[in-house]
């Protein structure tokens, strides 16, 4: 589970603060982040660096100091919405995304970006130095190139995949299928019987608050892991759907609790 005072900060503007005009004080971050055992000091060192990063703005609100989203932090976090909370409806065809890419040799450092930032949106490494994924991930890509600079080097391919006689699928081979699997499973374990509790007892506000941001946390990587595969290529008991099923199903269980703790933290924090 990704638990970076980074990706708490996000989630915390991700989940709610933009609900609430997209600003958030920095005692009220504070507040809100000792909940998830992040401190003080690693909210406002974290906070830094993504304002000198350009994800955070910093703003005076009525006198007290605080950060909003800046306009590439909201593109990333509605991109992140996307794979995030999508419908999870794995392409029933078998089209494929190629991308190649050439760099000059004076800018090589460029083909490690280009290589981590599709490794990020769950493309894995192909034959002849190619980079593939399911072709429903191509606009995705596209957009995250062109933000970074680097759309210009890069040649996108799109088709079907045909093997040969017993030939594997070239999927088999380039996603380690039992390694995503074995991650939906364990995302289930921990998660499924806080759903299952929480319909047969609903906690506090603030246990709703705390349970809402884990689980994304505990979410986040896995449609990232599996970028969509489609049914020709997973294996049986294949556990994507029925791991979305319970991450939405969870969600919707914590939000409005969630939503309640979070204004009145931000309230009583004003209050100090």
């Amino acid at each position: 589970m990704t638990k970076s005072p980074r990706d708490r900060i996000l989630d915390t503007y991700g989940l709610f603060a933009r609900d609430y005009g997209g600003w958030v004080a920095v005692g009220g971050l504070i507040a809100l982040l000792s909940e998830v055992d992040v401190d003080a000091q690693a909210v406002r060192s974290a906070a830094s660096r993504m304002k000198r990063s350009g994800l955070l703005v910093p703003e005076r609100v009525d006198g007290k100091a605080g950060y909003a989203l800046s306009a590439d932090g909201r593109e990333i976090l509605e991109a992140g919405d996307r794979r995030i909370f999508g419908t999870g409806v794995r392409p029933s065809d078998d089209r494929w995304l190629l991308v190649l890419f050439s760099i000059p040799e004076p800018e090589r450092s460029k083909r490690y970006l280009i290589r981590s930032q599709l490794a990020r949106l769950g493309f894995a490494p192909g034959p002849a130095a190619s980079w593939i994924a399911p072709a429903s991930l191509a606009d995705e890509a596209r957009t995250m190139l062109r933000r970074h600079g680097l759309d210009g080097y890069v040649s996108f391919f799109e088709g079907d995949f045909r093997p040969h006689g017993d030939e594997p699928h070239v999927a088999t081979g380039a996603w380690d299928l039992g390694v995503i699997n074995k991650l939906y499973g364990e995302y289930l374990a921990t998660q499924q019987p806080i759903s299952e509790g929480w319909m047969a007892q609903p906690g506090s506000d603030r246990d709703a608050f705390v349970a809402h941001m884990n689980n994304i946390s505990a979410w986040r990587p896995l449609p990232y892991a599996d970028p969509g595969l489609p049914p020709a290529v997973t294996p049986e008991g294949w556990l994507a759907d029925e791991a979305r099923e319970v991450f939405t199903k969870l969600h919707r269980q914590l939000r409005p609790g969630a939503h309640r703790f979070y204004l009145e933290t931000l309230e009583a924090a004003a209050r100090r």
